[in-house]
């Protein structure tokens, strides 16, 4: 696993107006019987607002300083929930004691190998009700748009940190044959001097395909429930923008 402490600082501002997910984890809390699991919570894009609508929520996360920061927001809305420092492929959760588990955008991407994948969906499978649900929520691939992805660095966002400019930019190059994207970010600071302080942050994310995650939740012990392709429910389709998977522990 890489270490996501260098992206801790950004991470709140390059994500603060990706919101269009969060009322789709507040109904999913509204309808879990138990309390609710995030893995990679990160800074708790997703996880403090279920927090202040009153629900029981553990979040689980690599990073201390990922960490540090949800313990922070969490202090500065008063809010509780309880936050793990470790790696979820192998952390030690209570068994069946969550109605919802959830990896929100993305974020099981960063599993790159088979075993990491099936080693952490048996770690939720372990933690879940028998009746609980996980929701992965995943990146749709589209071939055409992958194909394009040369690994030009190109412009992202500008942004003000702690009165520093901010500029960030992305290279993608991707590989069809092993379903990856090597994922380079770089961040530029200039201060009010002037001085220009640059980041970076290298990384694989691993692409799935529909029947791919459904073997992997099924040889992990899942039954797949619903694929859907967005947030409001939508069918899946070749077009779609999400992948939204629902399944449950088998029988």
């Amino acid at each position: 696993m890489y270490t996501y402490d260098p992206f801790a600082r950004y991470y709140d501002a390059d994500f603060r107006d990706y919101i269009e997910d969060v009322p789709f984890y507040r109904e999913l809390a509204r309808r879990a019987n138990g309390p609710i699991l995030e893995l990679m919570c990160g800074t708790g894009r997703v996880l403090i607002p279920l927090a202040e609508a009153g629900y029981i929520i553990t979040g689980v996360d690599i990073s201390p300083a990922m960490l540090a920061i949800a313990r922070q927001r969490l202090e500065e809305v008063g809010q509780q929930a309880t936050l793990i420092e470790g790696d979820v492929r192998r952390v030690q959760l209570p068994a069946q004691t969550f109605g919802l588990a959830f990896v929100a955008v993305n974020s099981f991407m960063h599993l790159e190998s088979v075993r990491d994948q099936i080693e952490t969906l048996e770690t939720v499978r372990h933690a879940l009700k028998r009746r609980g649900t996980l929701i992965l929520d995943l990146f749709n691939p589209d071939p055409t748009d992958i194909a394009r992805e040369d690994n030009r660095l190109v412009l992202d966002r500008s942004y003000t940190l702690d009165g520093r400019q901010v500029q960030k930019f992305i290279a993608i190059d991707s590989d069809a044959a092993t379903q990856t994207s090597h994922v380079t970010y770089l961040y530029d600071e200039t201060d009010e001097e002037g001085r220009l302080q640059r980041r970076t942050m290298r990384f694989v994310m691993r692409w799935f395909y529909r029947y791919e995650i459904e073997h992997l939740l099924a040889r992990a012990g899942f039954a797949v429930r619903a694929v859907y392709g967005s947030y409001d429910l939508d069918e899946y389709a070749t077009g779609s923008p999400r992948m939204i998977v629902v399944a449950a522990p088998a029988k």
